[in-house]
Protein backbone atom coordinates (compact mmCIF):
# COMPACT_ATOMS: atom_id res chain seq x y z
CA UNK A 1 0.00 0.00 0.00
CA UNK A 2 1.09 3.55 -0.66
CA UNK A 3 1.29 5.82 2.41
CA UNK A 4 -1.15 8.49 1.25
CA UNK A 5 -1.66 10.97 4.08
CA UNK A 6 -5.43 10.53 3.76
CA UNK A 7 -4.88 6.78 4.24
CA UNK A 8 -2.65 7.28 7.29
CA UNK A 9 -4.96 9.75 8.99
CA UNK A 10 -6.83 7.92 11.71
CA UNK A 11 -4.23 5.13 11.81
CA UNK A 12 -1.19 7.24 12.73
CA UNK A 13 -0.47 10.36 14.73
CA UNK A 14 3.25 10.71 13.98
CA UNK A 15 5.65 10.20 11.09
CA UNK A 16 9.37 9.53 11.67
CA UNK A 17 11.67 9.81 8.67
CA UNK A 18 15.14 8.53 8.00
CA UNK A 19 17.23 11.09 6.08
CA UNK A 20 19.85 9.55 3.77
CA UNK A 21 18.19 7.75 0.88
CA UNK A 22 14.72 8.41 2.29
CA UNK A 23 14.27 12.19 2.19
CA UNK A 24 17.62 13.18 0.71
CA UNK A 25 18.96 11.82 -2.55
CA UNK A 26 22.31 11.39 -0.84
CA UNK A 27 23.30 7.74 -0.69
CA UNK A 28 25.53 8.14 -3.76
CA UNK A 29 27.59 10.69 -1.82
CA UNK A 30 28.53 8.13 0.81
CA UNK A 31 29.07 5.47 -1.81
CA UNK A 32 31.43 7.81 -3.66
CA UNK A 33 33.25 8.62 -0.42
CA UNK A 34 33.70 4.90 0.32
CA UNK A 35 34.86 4.23 -3.24
CA UNK A 36 37.42 7.02 -3.26
CA UNK A 37 38.71 6.07 0.17
CA UNK A 38 39.03 2.32 -0.43
CA UNK A 39 40.30 2.62 -4.00
CA UNK A 40 43.13 4.85 -2.78
CA UNK A 41 44.19 1.95 -0.57
CA UNK A 42 43.81 -0.75 -3.21
CA UNK A 43 40.38 -2.10 -2.22
CA UNK A 44 36.98 -2.24 -3.90
CA UNK A 45 33.63 -1.43 -2.32
CA UNK A 46 31.53 -4.59 -1.98
CA UNK A 47 27.76 -4.92 -1.39
CA UNK A 48 28.21 -6.44 2.06
CA UNK A 49 30.50 -3.57 3.10
CA UNK A 50 27.90 -1.03 1.93
CA UNK A 51 25.10 -2.93 3.70
CA UNK A 52 26.88 -2.56 7.01
CA UNK A 53 28.20 1.01 6.89
CA UNK A 54 24.98 2.56 5.58
CA UNK A 55 23.05 1.69 8.75
CA UNK A 56 25.52 2.56 11.55
CA UNK A 57 26.96 5.75 12.99
CA UNK A 58 30.13 7.03 11.38
CA UNK A 59 32.35 6.08 14.34
CA UNK A 60 31.30 2.44 14.10
CA UNK A 61 31.78 2.45 10.33
CA UNK A 62 35.32 3.80 10.72
CA UNK A 63 36.30 1.10 13.22
CA UNK A 64 34.75 -1.56 11.00
CA UNK A 65 36.63 -0.26 7.96
CA UNK A 66 39.96 -0.18 9.78
CA UNK A 67 39.54 -3.69 11.14
CA UNK A 68 38.11 -5.27 8.00
CA UNK A 69 40.89 -3.99 5.74
CA UNK A 70 43.66 -4.02 8.38
CA UNK A 71 44.43 -0.35 7.74
CA UNK A 72 47.14 1.62 9.54
CA UNK A 73 44.76 4.60 9.73
CA UNK A 74 43.09 5.42 13.02
CA UNK A 75 39.28 5.67 13.07
CA UNK A 76 39.70 9.41 13.56
CA UNK A 77 41.81 9.69 10.41
CA UNK A 78 39.32 7.62 8.42
CA UNK A 79 36.42 9.78 9.60
CA UNK A 80 38.30 12.98 8.80
CA UNK A 81 38.87 11.83 5.23
CA UNK A 82 35.24 10.80 4.78
CA UNK A 83 33.95 14.01 6.33
CA UNK A 84 36.07 16.23 4.11
CA UNK A 85 34.45 14.57 1.10
CA UNK A 86 30.83 14.52 2.25
CA UNK A 87 30.58 17.77 4.18
CA UNK A 88 30.96 19.83 1.04
CA UNK A 89 28.30 17.74 -0.71
CA UNK A 90 25.73 18.21 2.05
CA UNK A 91 26.48 21.92 2.35
CA UNK A 92 26.35 22.61 -1.40
CA UNK A 93 24.92 19.85 -3.58
CA UNK A 94 22.64 17.21 -1.99
CA UNK A 95 18.97 17.60 -2.89
CA UNK A 96 15.67 16.32 -1.57
CA UNK A 97 14.09 13.46 -3.44
CA UNK A 98 11.45 14.70 -5.84
CA UNK A 99 8.15 15.20 -4.02
CA UNK A 100 9.59 14.85 -0.49
CA UNK A 101 9.24 18.56 0.31
CA UNK A 102 5.59 18.60 -0.76
CA UNK A 103 4.82 15.44 1.24
CA UNK A 104 6.38 16.90 4.37
CA UNK A 105 4.49 20.16 3.87
CA UNK A 106 1.20 18.35 3.46
CA UNK A 107 1.91 16.17 6.51
CA UNK A 108 2.41 19.26 8.64
CA UNK A 109 -0.71 20.92 7.25
CA UNK A 110 -2.71 17.74 7.91
CA UNK A 111 -1.67 17.77 11.56
CA UNK A 112 0.83 14.92 11.82
CA UNK A 113 3.68 15.12 14.28
CA UNK A 114 6.90 14.79 12.27
CA UNK A 115 10.46 13.87 13.19
CA UNK A 116 13.75 12.59 11.82
CA UNK A 117 15.74 9.68 13.23
CA UNK A 118 19.04 9.38 11.43
CA UNK A 119 22.60 8.10 11.45
CA UNK A 120 23.62 11.27 9.59
CA UNK A 121 25.83 13.62 11.59
CA UNK A 122 24.31 16.73 13.12
CA UNK A 123 26.68 18.91 11.09
CA UNK A 124 25.39 17.53 7.80
CA UNK A 125 21.77 17.61 8.94
CA UNK A 126 22.04 21.29 9.80
CA UNK A 127 23.89 22.33 6.65
CA UNK A 128 21.60 20.47 4.24
CA UNK A 129 18.28 21.10 6.04
CA UNK A 130 19.01 24.83 6.37
CA UNK A 131 19.92 25.14 2.68
CA UNK A 132 16.85 23.15 1.62
CA UNK A 133 14.49 25.01 3.95
CA UNK A 134 13.09 21.99 5.81
CA UNK A 135 14.46 22.44 9.36
CA UNK A 136 11.13 23.81 10.58
CA UNK A 137 9.17 20.89 9.14
CA UNK A 138 10.16 18.64 12.04
CA UNK A 139 9.11 18.73 15.68
CA UNK A 140 12.14 16.62 16.63
CA UNK A 141 15.41 15.68 14.93
CA UNK A 142 17.36 12.83 16.55
CA UNK A 143 20.86 11.98 15.28
CA UNK A 144 22.72 8.91 16.45
CA UNK A 145 25.93 10.91 16.88
CA UNK A 146 24.13 13.00 19.53
CA UNK A 147 23.12 9.83 21.41
CA UNK A 148 26.20 7.61 21.82
CA UNK A 149 24.32 5.35 24.24
CA UNK A 150 21.85 4.28 21.54
CA UNK A 151 22.59 1.23 19.38
CA UNK A 152 22.42 1.37 15.59
CA UNK A 153 19.17 1.09 13.66
CA UNK A 154 19.07 -2.70 13.72
CA UNK A 155 17.49 -2.13 17.15
CA UNK A 156 14.39 0.00 17.82
CA UNK A 157 15.97 2.32 20.40
CA UNK A 158 16.37 5.43 18.24
CA UNK A 159 12.77 5.15 17.05
CA UNK A 160 11.44 4.58 20.57
CA UNK A 161 13.44 7.56 21.82
CA UNK A 162 12.13 9.77 19.01
CA UNK A 163 8.54 8.67 19.54
CA UNK A 164 8.86 9.44 23.25
CA UNK A 165 10.01 12.97 22.45
CA UNK A 166 6.97 13.34 20.17
CA UNK A 167 4.67 11.94 22.89
CA UNK A 168 3.53 9.40 20.31
CA UNK A 169 2.61 5.73 20.65
CA UNK A 170 4.83 3.46 18.51
CA UNK A 171 1.73 1.60 17.33
CA UNK A 172 0.41 4.84 15.82
CA UNK A 173 3.75 6.04 14.43
CA UNK A 174 5.01 5.37 10.89
CA UNK A 175 8.74 4.84 10.31
CA UNK A 176 9.97 5.68 6.79
CA UNK A 177 13.24 3.89 5.96
CA UNK A 178 15.20 2.83 2.87
CA UNK A 179 17.45 0.19 4.47
CA UNK A 180 16.17 -3.34 5.26
CA UNK A 181 17.97 -3.69 8.60
CA UNK A 182 16.53 -0.36 9.79
CA UNK A 183 13.00 -1.45 8.94
CA UNK A 184 13.63 -4.63 10.92
CA UNK A 185 14.67 -2.49 13.87
CA UNK A 186 11.47 -0.46 13.59
CA UNK A 187 9.39 -3.64 13.48
CA UNK A 188 10.99 -4.77 16.73
CA UNK A 189 9.64 -1.61 18.35
CA UNK A 190 6.07 -2.25 17.21
CA UNK A 191 5.98 0.64 14.73
CA UNK A 192 4.05 0.94 11.50
CA UNK A 193 6.64 0.66 8.72
CA UNK A 194 7.02 2.18 5.28
CA UNK A 195 9.79 1.04 2.93
CA UNK A 196 11.19 3.81 0.71
CA UNK A 197 12.98 2.72 -2.45
CA UNK A 198 16.56 3.80 -2.95
CA UNK A 199 18.87 1.93 -5.31
CA UNK A 200 21.73 1.91 -2.80
CA UNK A 201 19.59 1.59 0.32
CA UNK A 202 17.59 -1.40 -0.90
CA UNK A 203 20.58 -3.03 -2.57
CA UNK A 204 18.83 -4.67 -5.54
CA UNK A 205 15.37 -5.50 -6.89
CA UNK A 206 15.15 -8.74 -4.92
CA UNK A 207 15.97 -6.91 -1.67
CA UNK A 208 13.44 -4.20 -2.51
CA UNK A 209 10.74 -6.78 -3.20
CA UNK A 210 11.42 -8.42 0.16
CA UNK A 211 11.58 -5.22 2.23
CA UNK A 212 8.47 -3.76 0.60
CA UNK A 213 6.49 -6.97 1.08
CA UNK A 214 7.54 -7.09 4.76
CA UNK A 215 6.44 -3.48 5.41
CA UNK A 216 2.98 -2.08 6.05
CA UNK A 217 3.48 0.50 3.30
CA UNK A 218 6.00 1.06 0.53
CA UNK A 219 6.87 3.87 -1.84
CA UNK A 220 9.13 4.09 -4.86
CA UNK A 221 8.74 7.82 -5.56
CA UNK A 222 7.44 10.57 -3.28
CA UNK A 223 5.88 12.29 -6.28
CA UNK A 224 3.46 9.35 -6.61
CA UNK A 225 1.77 10.51 -3.39
CA UNK A 226 1.06 14.08 -4.48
Amino acid sequence: MLPFLSELKGKAEALIFDVDGTLLDSMTVWNQADTVFLNSRGFEVTPDYTDYVKSVRIEDAAVYTRDRYHLPDTPEQIMAEWKAFVNRAYAEDVLLKEGAYEYLKQARETGFKTACATALTRENIDSSFTRLGIHDMFDVIVALDDKPHLPDKSEPDIYLHTAKLLHADPHSTVIFEDVPVALQGALKGGFITCAVKDEIGAGDEAAWAEMSSNSDYSIEFWRDLL
